[in-house]
C-alpha cells in the first residue's frame, strides 16, 4: 500500500498545475480552477491519503491531454 504524501508536496503539485488555494475547513482544504469543479484535499497529521493523491494525479493528467 501506498504510504501518505506530505500536504506541502501535493499543494505545490496543484499550484504548479494553476490550481488556487481557495479556503479551509477545519482539515479540508478547497482548490479552484476555472472550468473545474472544486478539488478537496482532507488532510490528516499534515500528510493526504493515497487515495486524494491519485485524484490529484488523474486531474492533472487529464488537463495536460486537452
Amino acid at each position: 500500500m501506498p504510504s501518505p504524501v506530505r500536504f506541502a508536496v501535493v499543494k505545490k503539485l496543484l499550484e504548479s498545475s494553476g490550481w488556487t488555494f481557495k479556503r479551509s475547513k477545519g482539515s479540508h482544504f478547497h482548490f479552484v480552477k476555472a472550468g473545474r469543479r472544486t478539488m478537496v484535499i482532507p488532510v490528516d497529521a499534515g500528510k493526504v491519503a493515497p487515495t486524494y493523491v491519485r485524484e490529484v494525479e488523474k486531474a492533472i493528467a487529464e488537463e495536460e491531454r486537452t
